[in-house]
């Protein structure tokens, strides 16, 4: 963890979030505060890691892709649906997350 991540603060329920989703003992998932869609979920790892280029053998990446896959069921937007991580200059918050995104878009 991080003491300065705004992720890890959210994980340590120290800042309280909007709506959780889904959370499980490596994955937690709740609804974006500047949202782009109908719906946009944010789903974050709560191990710290900075971004997608950070991810090694010792990280099971498909904990994020079961994650993702029963949250699009839930919310059943298995119809229309985008899941998206950003890196780089376009990663705001240094804590790897992915956006999942359906319903009318806004220009992203």
């Amino acid at each position: 963890m991080n003491e300065d991540c705004v992720f890890c603060k959210i994980i340590n329920k120290e800042i309280p979030t909007k709506n959780i989703r889904y959370e499980d003992s490596d994955i937690i998932a709740f609804d974006s505060i500047d949202p782009v869609a109908k719906t946009h979920i944010l789903i974050v790892p709560k191990k710290h890691i900075i971004s997608f280029l950070e991810i090694n053998d010792d990280y099971d990446f498909s904990k994020i892709i079961k994650a993702a896959q029963k949250i699009i069921v839930e919310n059943k937007i298995e119809l229309a649906y985008k899941l998206v991580f950003n890196g780089g200059k376009f990663q705001t918050i240094q804590h790897l997350h992915w956006h999942l995104l359906s319903g009318n878009l806004k220009e992203i």
